[in-house]
């Protein structure tokens, strides 16, 4: 692929690949030229996104690794770099969540999820960002939240995990221009709701709201539309755009930044 977003003969990480906004940023950044080595604790998931890779022309491995596990992600980053050589582009997206009001929340799920999403996402830039440094170039787009800027009640554990991850990024790209490497950005992306098994799906958001609130699914989707200005949930393929707009040269000036990609939901 040439032109506007060209990615030709880049390599790139993508961590929670197997399905939802993981899934469309790995085929995203194929169709705009890169190889992708697809990340998630689902083997059968990271095998079914590797082949839809390779169907797109380009060159793919699956790894199942649980982020939170430095050992698992250092194995893994040695054998992505023996597979690709370098890795240009780490796309940290690796999430769960945890509904439940803080006070009567249980303290291992609490923990759980702050684990993969902020030390998951930890071990991935420590693991491969040295190699980015070292070349002089480098894109780290770590997928956060409108939540990593607003309150959302009954989830503080994904909402104070996804607030980290806006720090993370903001405190990297400060580094990476202290340490003179200018070439390597680094970016928080945040999503409002979008149609994936988090949100949509049986166990999902959308789910465990109607739950709470005790209103039917029909009831707490329009809550869900209200939250954004366009009335409707955005598709991964949008996040996914927005991924490889910052990951091309095109996005080199843009780092420090946490984007929203969620329709009106959030303005700062």
């Amino acid at each position: 692929m040439s032109g506007f977003m060209d990615l030709e003969g880049r390599k790139a990480v993508v961590t929670g690949g197997g399905r939802g906004i993981g899934r469309a940023v790995c085929l995203a950044l194929a169709a705009a030229g890169a190889d992708v080595a697809v990340v998630s604790t689902t083997r059968e998931r990271n095998l079914a996104v590797a082949e839809e890779v390779v169907a797109l022309g380009r060159r793919s491995f699956p790894y199942e690794v649980d982020v939170t596990d430095g050992g698992q992600v250092k194995a893994m980053a040695e054998a992505v770099l023996a597979d690709f050589g370098e890795v240009d582009i780490l796309v940290s997206n690796a999430g769960i969540q945890h509904h439940a009001p803080f006070l009567t929340s249980d303290f291992e799920r609490w923990k759980r999820v702050v684990e993969v999403h902020v030390f998951g996402a930890y071990h991935c830039c420590k693991a491969l960002m040295p190699g980015m440094v070292e070349r002089g170039w480098g894109r780290v787009i770590i997928i956060s939240s409108i939540w990593g800027k607003l309150p959302s009640p009954f989830f503080s554990s994904y909402t104070v995990a996804k607030h980290g991850l806006v720090g993370l990024a903001r405190v990297l790209a400060a580094e990476m221009a202290a340490l003179g490497a200018k070439g390597v950005t680094v970016n928080a992306v945040c999503p409002g709701f979008t149609d994936t098994d988090m949100v949509t799906g049986p166990e999902g958001t959308l789910t465990l709201t109607a739950e709470k609130l005790g209103v039917s699914r029909e009831e707490a989707w329009e809550r869900f539309y209200r939250v954004s200005l366009q009335d409707r949930l955005l598709q991964p393929e949008e996040i996914a755009a927005m991924v490889v707009y910052l990951a091309s040269e095109k996005g080199r000036g843009i780092t420090g930044q946490a984007i929203n990609v969620c329709g009106g939901a959030a303005f700062h």
